[in-house]
């Protein structure tokens, strides 16, 4: 994937939140601008949806007696997420070791507010396509019927677990030698934990043997309190493991994150 030309740098705000909404920004702006990262981070994902319930929602309402859609359109939702984790680690991969980042560092503005800018700019763009994914599952049949409080719970649950994954990118970012690397250690994670994960089929249809593993899995958990949050079922143990799994991960990430960037800022 080649990186865009990088846009004009013009931060006059003062204060942290202030820079990093200016640099979040920015980071929107790239995305909108790059067909390939929209193709990525959106038309795969819908275009998943779409076949997979041409494809399986007769078979899986015919054996499972439920409407695939309830439990395909909150997977495809952390799809989206997930799928933004390898592209937005490369972009800021690109930033923080080319002129923009030498250049934000000589200016009079908080170092940090480049760090949280790239995260905050991730976050508005994983819920901006969660809910356009949402509206658009409108048509095969999708609901919420939960309430308006279930509904807010259903994207905060969102942004949860986009704070995971942009957690995971900017690690990614820090760490990797170059970005193809980046690909390397993000793809076949991302694939096993989507395959393995009650999204596309109900934990009680996998094999037994491996139950446990699914039913533990962070991407399972998410699918379970969304699909409790917009259609019904279970939420308290599948929310608190969600919320378990996206702050735990988060804060460990957090503390890489800090230890890394450190040696940028001085570098």
């Amino acid at each position: 994937m080649t990186a865009t030309s990088p846009a004009p740098l013009q931060i006059p705000a003062t204060g942290l939140w202030a820079q990093s909404t200016l640099i979040g920004g920015r980071v929107l702006k790239h995305f909108v601008r790059s067909p390939m990262m929209l193709l990525a981070t959106f038309g795969f994902p819908l275009l998943q949806l779409f076949m997979l319930l041409a494809a399986f929602k007769i078979i899986v309402h015919d054996t499972l007696g439920q409407s695939y859609v309830l439990r395909l359109a909150p997977l495809i939702i952390l799809v989206t997420a997930f799928s933004a984790i390898g592209s937005s680690a490369i972009a800021f991969w690109v930033d923080i070791r080319s002129g923009v980042f030498n250049r934000l560092r000589a200016m009079p503005i908080n170092a940090l507010s480049v760090l949280v800018g790239r995260m905050l700019g991730d976050l508005v763009r994983i819920l901006g396509i969660a809910v356009l994914v949402a509206l658009i599952a409108l048509a095969p049949g999708f609901r919420f019927r939960q309430g308006v409080a279930a509904t807010v719970g259903f994207f905060v649950l969102v942004v949860l677990f986009g704070l995971m994954c942009t957690s995971l990118s900017v690690v990614a970012a820090l760490s990797a030698p170059y970005p193809p690397v980046i690909m390397q250690w993000v793809q076949l994670p991302t694939l096993a934990l989507t395959m393995l994960s009650s999204g596309y089929m109900p934990r009680d249809a996998f094999p037994s043997a491996i139950r446990p593993v699914v039913a533990a899995n962070p991407v399972s958990t998410a699918v379970e309190a969304l699909v409790g949050l917009s259609h019904g079922g279970p939420l308290l143990v599948p929310v608190l493991a969600t919320v378990a799994w996206t702050v735990g991960v988060s804060v460990l990430c957090a503390f890489v994150t800090v230890r890394k960037f450190r040696g940028f800022v001085a570098g």
